[in-house]
């Protein structure tokens, strides 16, 4: 009697979770890896979730938050040094748009629009590879490595955004540090406020 009894509950047992398709739940997998998988910051796996939705706000809290999703289409402006190379720079989550970053050069006759993408960039035959180390809820941080006109990578540069207070601060491995904040400029084309606006690959204007 007892003995069916043990039976009978490892049966039930074998029935719920066969039962249970993978489609009920959407699992932290932390063994097996899975080609169309979401990856947390953190590592963690979810199997099954559209790679093209932002999963980051209400019902998900900040397990999937990431900065390119955050901050996506903000523009910051580095209002100290604001006719340098580093004036205004926009984000991008990638989606559908291949870049993830565009820099505003501001001068007050020309500016310049550019964008940097994951992989091999290059502009006047000069090449350069990026490669995303961080992209959490408010800290992003990329390496550039810097191959010129060469075959062999002269340096690399680690670039490091982190979001403290509503203020951007910007830092490399070179010893460059700047502090942006939002901006509110109209950054369509015939407005910038320049004479001559030169647009590059990957800019990203409104």
């Amino acid at each position: 009697m007892i003995k069916d009894l043990k039976t009978n509950i490892l049966l039930l047992l074998f029935i719920t979770i066969c039962s249970c398709s993978d489609g009920d739940v959407y699992r932290i997998n932390t063994g097996e890896t899975y080609d169309d998988a979401i990856i947390s910051p953190g590592g963690a796996q979810y199997p099954g979730l559209n790679s093209s939705t932002i999963y980051c706000g209400p019902g998900w809290g900040r397990k999937l938050c990431r900065f390119l999703a955050k901050y996506n289409g903000t523009v910051w402006a580095d209002a100290d040094n604001y006719y340098s190379d580093f004036s205004d720079i926009k984000f991008s989550n990638f989606f559908p748009n291949e870049f993830f970053i565009s820099f505003f050069d501001l001068d007050t006759v020309t500016t310049y629009c550019r964008g940097w993408k994951l992989g091999e960039n290059t502009h006047d035959g000069k090449k350069w590879y990026i490669r995303l180390k961080k992209d959490q809820e408010d800290e992003l941080w990329f390496d550039l490595e810097y191959y010129g006109t060469s075959e062999e990578i002269e340096h690399t540069t680690t670039y490091k955004y982190k979001v403290i207070n509503g203020s951007l601060h910007f830092s490399t491995t070179d010893g460059q540090t700047f502090v942006f904040e939002p901006s509110q400029r109209n950054y369509a084309p015939n407005a910038v406020g320049t004479e001559e606006v030169v647009v590059l690959d990957g800019c990203m204007f409104y």
